[in-house]
């Protein structure tokens, strides 16, 4: 009997340790749904579009219940810096709700609220999963190859000169996030962490090979969307990464031959840009380049491939502290050396003319100085990032509510632009939510960061990859203080996503955790509470996400059928304008189409509802005015127009409009419309 009970009792453990393998295992499942998601986003405009995100924020929302009640919440190891990223990212997205109240345009302060709760939701996701090394290894080869593949793609439709037109905008690529900064970095976040994969001993050399040519591949086509953001943080983002990555000089070697067949076409890379005239100019500009890439892309992994079998051949050395600390600095050296011959090919061998131009025009609108963007001087940050100050001067506390930069910018701006956001990360925070929102935000990257770093301090290959799951972060943060990232879940999902599963491999196992005492919440009650409280968070998130995503849709269907169907269009943007009543969005499209077809006094009213709910926005007034116009009601529309001219006094149709309205050819709303789309093309 007693040899009985000790059988017994030694199987539990090894029946507890089986299961737990077995839970880690199935977690790989959610994770690689959550990186198809990241790439999903990545090949549709990033992600940006409201009507690509609010379904994945909302397929989030069920992946995430799944995933906590299948494993129960008493099962969820999560380290206490973890823990408190998790309550201030929650704090922070309640907070942005919050803005609603206050927000001058409360229809654009819920969806930027609900893309908060997305990023919130995709933490929370990945760093609740019980995560192994292999798992999360295999996750971070899913979303690099992934993106590796489209990479590829782009490089044979340019070698093809297939549709080159649709994917190179004004010589730079814009493909595939249709932001040329955005997909920069999206093709940075794939190079870079598919260097410090390919410098794993452990990995297949065949796959290790594939890994330097999708890095090529990435690196080649970020040269080719010339983003001088990027270029300028490009030397911060490699520093950084050879100071977080493990076997640093590995890293530094695996990235020679990348960076080599980037540097050896680069020529072909820039003559894209110049190549901006003719049709045929600029698809004999892309296939040149494309068919280069291509070739050197195919070379390199042949050379990483022989080289990674060769290595495999040798005994892993195993070099002193001391020799690791020369060899990480070393790496950073070569680090350093790269990025100055790349800086000097990027710059036409003039990198002090070139930072000098680049700081002197800084204030003051582009101007094109050579056959390349890099050369090119000027932007408007300067003026977006002073009225961005400005702005959270004026509302220090809570900001001007999430996603509300843009009506705030056409008052107070002095170029012609009309930026929807501040192009910076930090700015974004404080302009958005104000102090209380940026100290909720850098409360919850601070522990992040700590909760990450634990992970990347594990020994062996756990730490190498909770150190790689962080390049995507890093690019991130750094290229996105500069430039407006937040707005694009292909890169603000793998940035947050990956940077849980750092802080995931970091967090106490369960078989390292001593028993304790129950506590009180294994009481029934608490227990009953605590799941009627995730359920009715669970509806809550559905509700705040579901019906805008709705009003979305209608407002798609709307937008498709303007053209064949206006009255059919009208009718669903009233539906869209019903299952969001917070959003000016429907009234403005249903005023616009109305107007085009003659019908003034439905404009009118659609044009009052977009007002009522987005007052400071000029394009309603301005609409509203020329409806009043056509009916005839000179005095109302006055008053419109005066009010869209107080708003945005740079508007030449509104002047337009406003000279013609008391005499007997007022402008028409047709010719209106047509000028102002004339103007955005352009």
């Amino acid at each position: 009997m007693t040899a009985s009970r000790t059988s017994v009792h030694d199987a539990e453990p090894r029946l507890a340790s089986a299961r737990r393998r077995l839970g880690a295992e199935t977690a790989l499942i959610p994770g690689l749904i959550v990186v198809a998601l990241m790439l999903v986003w990545a090949v549709h405009n990033g992600g940006y579009d409201a009507d690509t995100w609010y379904w994945g924020a909302l397929l989030m929302v069920a992946l995430l219940s799944a995933v906590l009640i299948g494993r129960g919440l008493r099962s969820v190891r999560i380290s206490r810096a973890g823990r408190v990223a998790l309550v201030a990212f929650a704090l922070y997205v309640a907070w942005s709700y919050l803005s609603i109240s206050w927000a001058g345009s409360p229809g654009d302060a819920l969806q930027g609220s609900n893309r908060a709760l997305l990023y919130l939701v995709v933490f929370t996701t990945m760093l609740v999963l019980p995560w192994t090394v292999r798992g999360a290894l295999l996750a971070l080869l899913a979303f690099v190859l992934g993106v590796g593949v489209i990479a590829i793609v782009l490089l044979f439709r340019l070698a093809a000169a297939d549709h080159v037109a649709s994917l190179v905008i004004s010589g730079r690529l814009s493909a595939p996030t249709g932001y040329f900064n955005s997909t920069a970095a999206l093709f940075t976040i794939e190079a870079l962490t598919a260097i410090a994969l390919a410098s794993r001993r452990e990995l297949p050399g065949l796959l290790r090979g594939a890994l330097i040519a999708f890095a090529c591949a990435g690196l080649q086509l970020a040269v080719i969307v010339q983003s001088r953001g990027w270029l300028f943080t490009l030397p911060l983002v490699a520093i950084v990464a050879i100071v977080l990555l493990r076997d640093r000089l590995r890293v530094a070697a695996a990235a020679v031959i990348p960076v080599a067949a980037t540097a050896a076409p680069i020529h072909r890379l820039l003559h894209v840009y110049s190549a901006t005239g003719p049709g045929a100019a600029l698809n004999h500009a892309a296939s040149r380049a494309g068919h280069s890439a291509l070739l050197l892309c195919a070379l390199a992994f042949l050379v990483a491939t022989l080289i990674a079998w060769g290595e495999s051949l040798l005994p892993e050395p195993r070099p002193s502290a001391a020799r690791r600390r020369v060899l990480g600095a070393v790496a950073i050296a070569v680090a350093v050396v790269a990025m100055g011959v790349g800086g000097l090919a990027a710059t036409h061998g003039d990198p002090t003319g070139f930072i000098s131009r680049q700081w002197n025009g800084f204030s003051h609108p582009q101007t094109a100085y050579g056959g390349s963007h890099f050369t090119d001087v000027g932007s408007g940050r300067y003026d977006f990032w002073r009225v961005s100050l400005d702005a959270f001067l004026s509302h220090p506390i809570g900001g001007l509510g999430q996603d509300n930069f843009d009506d705030y910018y056409v008052t107070h701006r002095r170029t012609s632009e009309e930026p929807s956001w501040t192009h910076s990360l930090e700015l974004r925070l404080l302009t958005h939510t104000g102090l209380v929102g940026f100290l909720l935000f850098a409360a919850f990257l601070a522990a992040a960061i700590v909760a990450a770093l634990r992970g990347r301090g594990r020994p062996g290959l756990a730490g190498a990859v909770a150190a790689t799951a962080l390049m995507p972060f890093v690019v991130w943060l750094i290229h996105g203080s500069v430039d407006w990232f937040w707005e694009f879940p292909a890169l603000t999902g793998p940035a947050l996503g990956f940077l849980a599963v750092a802080g995931a491999l970091g967090a106490p196992d369960a078989a390292d955790v001593a028993p304790s005492r129950p506590s009180r919440t294994d009481r029934p009650v608490v227990r009953v509470a605590a799941v009627a409280g995730g359920g009715l968070a669970v509806l809550a998130a559905v509700v705040v996400l579901g019906f805008p995503y709705l009003s979305v849709r209608e407002m798609s269907v709307a937008s498709d059928l303007r053209q064949k169907d206006p009255a059919g269009a009208l009718s669903d943007l009233s539906t869209a304008a019903d299952l969001n009543p917070l959003s000016a969005d429907p009234g403005r499209l249903g005023g616009t189409i109305a107007l085009t077809t003659g019908e003034y006094g439905a404009a009118q009213r659609r044009f009052e509802q977009a007002v009522s709910r987005d007052p400071g926005g000029w394009y309603a007034w301005l609409g509203a005015g020329l409806a009043a116009s056509a009916s005839g009601n000179r005095a109302l529309a006055r008053h419109d127009l005066e009010i869209a001219r107080g708003i945005n006094s740079q508007e030449p149709v509104i002047r337009m409009a406003l000279d013609r309205v008391d005499s007997s050819h007022p402008l028409p709303p047709v010719t209106a419309i047509q000028d102002l789309a004339a103007e955005m093309s352009t």
